[in-house]
This record gives structure tokens, C-alpha cells and sequence, in this order.
């Protein structure tokens, strides 16, 4: 038996069956998001500009489902799940979908057709999982999405990414690509960022927007990923325009506000507190890949803050290859100056034994920059840390949702959050 072709025989059926939960659309059009990273950011980003034209959303993503805004399902609710759930929403006209890997592979992507749909990027997370093995797999998995967009609608996709922009053989749909790298000159229409603004290309006519730095959530367009997020969530809106038309002025109001507060979203994406005297970082490094991404601005934090130090606290996903952990213990050896050590919540160990985890997660670590592996406290590292590094230090939470002992409600209770110096986003 050709065990390739097995593999992905079973690959593209178990990527096409359809959930069997009696899900029928009702007439309303599915914009699907799929991809490595951003696709949560994507979604909220197009649920906003959609609710800012008067329309009924259903969204559904690993935080939840949203009704116009409003929560009315908690838990990862990407995929099938959160798809079936927002369909019982009142007066639904558009369903936004945050859309997994894992769903997509043991259920199916939970709709027959979807009007747009989007993918992000493709990055070598989750390798190791329901018979992925390789970043080509799981580009053939992510593809699915753009196997599924209508005809007559449109498919949203990364030109920077070459399995990404390589999914326009696959669909029938009508490509809407995205760049941040100056890949412009390759499609006729889409949307990039040049000159610290983003712009609109279609054939030989390009229209600039607005400047990257006007949204909060690129922290003075230094998050270049929230710029390709912003990019794609645009492209998007255009795919679905003919059915669900958006006002320009209300696209690019909902990119000036999205973030500026930061209870507008999970509370440990980017933001920075003091607590009990010392400045502390919430951060979401989720894989190998977030960690490299956000360096640059950590350390801008750092150095308009004048820490001489970053002192992190590391954790990571249990269900994932050696080689992943080896990977995100580089991240973590190359940024921080001492290192608190963590199993994650029970539910993100997924079978593998704690010591192994701290094990891994220390295979890069040099001689002396492990400040510990039992369960502190933050007030207890920044004491243990102020023994090592004085006063002058940045504590950082990599992985700030999945510390089973940082209670974030108690934290943000007692800290006080602060806006991001202004010298690092100039």
C-alpha cells in the first residue's frame, strides 16, 4: 500500500466531510478564516466592520460566540461548534467563522459553501496532530476553506505566504490577496501596505487609506502581523460587498478604535501593568512563530521603559513535537535574562507528563537563567527576581492564559494597566 497516498486520501475526505448536526444555512452567507495565526483577530475585525453597518452577526472563535458583540457561548467555540451555535442567533444575516485545523480534520468545516474565505498563513504549528506531519499537510487542511468559497464569491488570500497565495489554482472563487512584503506587482487586485500606509489595488488604479500607525493595534505600526490582519479583514468586507455592502468611512473606524482599549479583547495580548511597584507584560506568544514576531516590540518596551532586563514566564502546549518545545525554549533563552519555568493549565498538558514539559522548555536555556519551576506567584517571582536583577526588570508572561497560577481578574483587580511609552511605538 502507497502509505503517502493513504495519508492523504484520508486528509482531503476527513478535511471534506460536512458536520452532521442537520446545519443549514438559512440563507445566510458564511465568511470563513482560517490560518496559523491571526484568524481571531480577523474575525473580531470583520464582525466589527460588518455590526458598524447595521447588520446582524453571528461570530463565532477560540473565545467564544458573539451576537452583535454580545457573548452568548464561552470555551473555543472555531469551527463546527461555534458555527451551529451562532446559526440559532435572532435575525442572523451573516455568519463570521473562525475555523480550525482540528475541527476541520474530525468534523468537518461544519458549512457546504462559504461566500468568502479567508486564510491567514500557514506556520509548522499543531504538526504531529491527526496525521499532520508536515507544513504541506497542514497547507492542504487550510485549504479546504478555499476549496469551499462559492463561485461567486471570493477567496481572501496571503500573498506573502507561497502555499497561501499557491490556493488560487484551487478555487473557483474570485482571489482577493493581501501583502506586507511588496508583492503588489503580483496580482491585479488586493490589498498592501507601502510607505507606512495601506493601500487598495485594482488592476492599474491604487488608492491609499490609511497610515498603519492610525491603529492601535499595530502599537505605531511596529505589529506589522496586525497590519496583514487589518489587510485581510478588508479584503474580506470587499469579497462579501455585493451581498453585504460596508461603507468605506466604517471599515477604517472600527481599524482607528479596534484595540484602543484593552478590555476591547482578551486581556493578555499586549498589555502592560505595574504591579506592586513593577512593570509586567501580558503577552498571547502562542508558538515559535508569535514569539519572533512580538520580540522587536517586547524589547522596545524594555528599552523605552529603561529595564535593563526581561525576566520571562514561560509555558507552552502539552500536544505538541519535541522539536516545537526545543523551538519556543530558543525564543525564550534569546529574550529573557532569567526564566520562571511552568507547567500550563491541566487542560493544555494534553497528556504530556509535566517534568517532561519543564524539560524541554529548559533544553536552551544557558547555566543560571532558570530562576525556578514551582508554582510562585507573580508577587513571589518579583521578589525572587528583584534578588537577581534589582529593580530594573520587565516581567513578561508569554503565555499569560495558560499560567495556572496568574488568576487574571484578581491581577488586573490589583495592578494598575498602563498605555504602551510613547517612544516605543515612534
Amino acid at each position: 500500500m502507497n502509505w503517502n497516498a493513504y495519508r492523504e486520501w484520508k486528509l482531503r475526505w476527513k478535511a471534506r466531510c460536512v458536520v452532521r448536526t442537520g446545519v443549514f444555512l438559512r440563507g445566510a452567507p458564511v465568511i470563513a478564516v482560517t490560518g496559523t495565526n491571526g484568524k481571531t483577530t480577523t474575525v473580531h475585525l470583520i464582525d466589527r466592520m460588518l455590526r458598524a453597518a447595521g447588520y446582524q452577526v453571528g461570530a463565532c472563535t477560540t473565545y467564544g460566540v458573539y451576537h452583535n458583540g454580545a457573548r452568548v457561548a464561552s470555551g473555543d467555540r472555531a469551527g463546527h461548534r461555534g458555527i451551529w451555535r451562532a446559526l440559532h442567533c435572532p435575525g442572523l444575516q451573516v455568519v463570521v467563522a473562525e475555523v480550525g485545523r482540528g475541527g476541520m480534520l474530525r468534523y468537518g468545516t461544519g458549512f457546504a459553501t462559504c461566500r468568502v474565505g479567508v486564510v491567514t498563513n500557514v506556520f509548522g504549528d499543531h504538526l504531529g496532530l491527526e496525521g499532520i506531519w508536515t507544513v504541506d499537510e497542514m497547507a492542504k487542511v487550510k485549504s479546504e476553506i478555499a476549496r469551499r468559497a462559492d463561485p461567486s464569491g471570493a477567496v481572501v488570500l496571503n500573498a506573502d505566504d507561497p502555499r497561501v497565495s499557491a490556493m488560487a489554482r484551487l478555487t473557483r472563487a474570485r482571489p482577493i490577496f493581501f501583502t506586507i512584503e511588496g508583492r503588489e506587482t503580483e496580482f491585479e487586485r488586493g490589498w498592501f501596505l507601502r510607505d507606512g500606509g495601506l493601500w487598495r489595488k485594482d488592476g492599474a488604479t491604487a488608492e491609499r487609506l490609511l497610515a498603519a500607525a492610525e491603529m492601535p493595534m499595530t502599537f505605531g505600526g511596529h505589529f506589522r502581523y496586525n497590519i496583514a490582519n487589518a489587510l485581510a479583514a478588508l479584503a474580506a468586507i470587499e469579497g462579501i460587498s455585493d451581498k453585504l455592502p460596508v461603507p468605506r468611512d466604517a471599515q477604517l473606524a472600527v481599524l482607528r478604535e479596534y484595540e484602543r482599549d484593552f478590555r476591547d479583547y482578551p486581556p493578555t495580548r499586549f498589555v502592560l501593568a505595574r504591579f506592586r511597584g513593577q512593570h509586567v507584560l501580558l503577552l498571547h506568544c502562542k508558538n515559535p512563530d508569535a514569539y519572533r514576531l512580538e520580540a522587536p516590540m517586547i524589547r522596545r518596551v524594555q528599552s523605552a521603559l529603561g529595564c535593563r532586563h526581561i525576566v520571562g514566564v514561560a509555558t507552552s502546549i502539552g500536544d505538541r513535537l519535541e522539536e516545537y518545545h526545543r523551538a519556543v525554549s530558543e525564543q525564550i533563552a534569546g529574550l529573557s535574562d532569567g526564566v520562571f519555568l511552568r507547567p500550563p493549565l491541566a487542560k493544555y498538558l494534553r497528556g504530556l507528563p509535566a517534568e517532561e514539559m519543564m524539560r524541554r522548555l529548559s533544553s536552551a536555556l544557558k547555566p543560571g537563567q532558570l530562576l525556578g519551576t514551582e508554582p510562585l506567584t507573580t508577587g513571589e517571582m518579583v521578589e525572587r527576581a528583584r534578588q537577581r536583577f534589582g529593580e530594573s526588570f520587565l516581567l513578561a508572561y508569554f503565555v499569560a492564559h495558560a499560567d495556572p497560577v496568574l488568576k487574571l481578574d484578581e491581577f488586573l483587580r490589583e495592578a494598575d494597566v498602563l498605555p504602551i511609552p510613547p517612544s516605543a511605538l515612534e
